[in-house]
């Protein structure tokens, strides 16, 4: 049964890459209402054995003025505009311990546009997926995508505040003591598990054509 999980870690990183920044033209700055909103995620593969439960995962998403960040269980993107209209983007590896800092500029570097008003709305570039929204938040309240032809991924919203309640688990929480990585530097860290995982996400986003050392 391994390969069926690995099948749905992977459509799991999947509808997490396509519902982090889409990467369309830039389009002008939107302000959307502060909030924080948790969602589950379910994955049925449709290869599992019959009866069997979809993998399900809770995801965190908070939306501020000058930030939006997701975290969905071992990893948490943390994006923030600058005021000079720059974009950074942290992304934060938990089982590696380490956040890979992405400045304005590596981004650029990578030919990364940012769409602030679609990661504002946690907005799905796919274009096949099915969303429901919730028009008060600006935020879906469900999102259907089927992946590979067979895989079917929910995104579901349980429940949102405009200030988080205390026992939610935020973004950023629980990075305050790991080591930061500048993703300028991967060329000289081709080997470090955090680089490497960093480097998987990067390409599966579409932002790099292959990973160092590969």
């Amino acid at each position: 049964m391994r390969w069926a999980c690995e099948a749905r870690r992977a459509a799991l990183t999947a509808a997490w890459l396509a519902c982090s920044a889409a990467l369309a033209q830039a389009s002008p700055g939107a302000d959307y209402p502060s909030v924080a909103a948790r969602y589950r995620v379910s994955v049925d593969t449709g290869r599992d054995a019959p009866g069997s439960a979809p993998r399900e995962q809770q995801w965190v998403f908070v939306r501020e003025p000058h930030r939006v960040a997701v975290s969905k269980g071992d990893s948490e993107e943390i994006w923030q505009r600058l005021p000079g209209g720059g974009i950074t983007l942290q992304r934060v590896l938990h089982r590696q311990q380490r956040v890979i800092d992405y400045s304005a500029g590596e981004l650029a570097a990578l030919q990364v546009e940012v769409d602030w008003a679609a990661l504002s709305r946690l907005a799905s570039p796919e274009p096949a997926a099915s969303t429901e929204w919730n028009d008060a938040v600006q935020l879906p309240t469900r999102i259907t995508q089927r992946l590979n032809g067979h895989t079917q991924v929910r995104i579901e919203l349980l429940d949102w505040a405009t200030t988080a309640p205390a026992d939610w688990v935020l973004p950023g929480s629980r990075s305050a003591d790991y080591l930061h990585i500048d993703a300028a530097d991967f060329g000289d860290m081709a080997y470090d598990p955090a680089v490497r995982a960093a480097e998987a996400l990067d390409v599966q986003a579409g932002w790099r054509r292959h990973a160092h050392g590969h």
